[in-house]
């Protein structure tokens, strides 16, 4: 079965191939041209429902020939290919499958909160880009992949279609699932319910609306500051998009790691500085503060990518001394410029 398994995941990833709620960025208004957006009416097609109920019907290759057409993005390829419809078959009929989408089923037994809030999102979205289109977007269930790349693939955004991956945001019911077990615990708090609209948005921009912005994470040339400067880019874009959602669910923390990070501030920074860390181009120097993981190395108690909540302050304090648009400020590539006109200064 492991191997059937292997085969659908990799078939799975080739067609597919981080504040409390009164925290707000600036007010709407300044960011957006209309007091009221005008929301995008966004549908989540259940490819998940619709797959594993093949277990309940008569005929079950007559029943996924039948849901072919309107999933066609969801299969790798014809399921007239007798042996990619034998793995597919396979897949949801298989025992512990089963139990994982039975459990799925029960925490996601509709997707109307999270439609609501991607339909308004879509909204400010469009008003970013005035030609963004309203996605197709599919739930699935990707198996038991290798973490690193469920969770990598959590959500995927193509112009034609997205993905969300309803199984990983399901983990912590999962925990004690044979084929979850892989998923590292540091990673549970950021893959809830609460955490699929932050992050579908925050692949939306960098995929979609500012796909043409080169990424600082893929130059080898760019320092820390420049690193910690688009995240901060993106972090603010989310919120401001999202300006209802809590903010530790914008950075991928708890409560309590937001606290840290509110709470110690200056003492990242400081760190920064006193380390010659902020204009250093060797990622091995800095990349403890921008990477996931557990907690952020040889700083105690810390949680991860401590680096990015000091771009977001950056980008944020930037944001209120020169109140552009957002267009403007994914095009403003000058991380120093940003910092000096940021009169970024932690409180001690």
């Amino acid at each position: 079965m492991n191997n059937i398994f292997r085969v659908l995941s990799i078939v799975t990833l080739l067609i597919l191939s981080s504040c409390s709620k009164d925290k707000k960025v600036q007010d709407d208004k300044v960011l957006f041209t209309d007091n009221k957006v005008e929301k995008q009416e966004i549908q989540i097609h259940r490819f998940d429902k619709a797959l594993f109920a093949a277990n309940d019907s008569k005929d079950a290759k007559q029943y996924l020939l039948s849901i072919e057409k309107e999933y066609a993005p969801m299969f790798a390829t014809t399921l007239k290919d007798t042996m990619y419809l034998n793995v597919v078959k396979e897949f949801i009929s298989d025992e512990q499958m089963r139990k994982a989408y039975q459990i799925i089923a029960t925490k996601y037994s509709n997707l109307e909160s999270l439609e609501e809030e991607l339909s308004i999102a879509m909204g400010k979205i469009k008003q970013i880009k005035k030609d963004t289109i309203n996605p197709k977007i599919y739930t699935l269930i990707v198996g038991p992949v290798e973490y690193s790349q469920a969770f990598q693939n959590r959500i995927l955004v193509y112009p034609e279609f997205s993905t969300i991956s309803i199984d990983i945001y399901s983990i912590n019911e999962l925990s004690q699932h044979p084929y979850y077990k892989t998923l590292p615990q540091y990673l549970y708090a950021s893959l809830g319910k609460e955490n699929i609209a932050p992050h579908y948005v925050n692949t939306y921009l960098k995929e979609i609306t500012f796909r043409d912005t080169p990424l600082q994470s893929t130059n080898p040339e760019a320092t820390l500051l420049d690193c910690i400067v688009e995240e901060g880019k993106y972090l603010y874009a989310t919120q401001a998009v999202l300006p209802e959602k809590q903010f530790n669910y914008i950075l991928d923390y708890t409560e309590e790691q937001l606290n840290w990070v509110e709470q110690n501030e200056n003492n990242i920074w400081s760190y920064i500085i006193e380390n010659q860390l902020l204009y250093n181009k060797d990622r091995t120097k800095f990349f403890h503060l921008i990477s996931p993981g557990p907690s952020t190395k040889n700083i105690a108690n810390s949680p991860s990518r401590i680096g990015n909540y000091i771009g977001y302050k950056i980008v944020q304090a930037y944001m209120k001394e020169n109140p552009i648009s957002l267009d403007s400020l994914f095009h403003n590539f000058d991380s120093k410029l940003i910092l000096q006109q940021s009169k970024y200064k932690p409180k001690k």
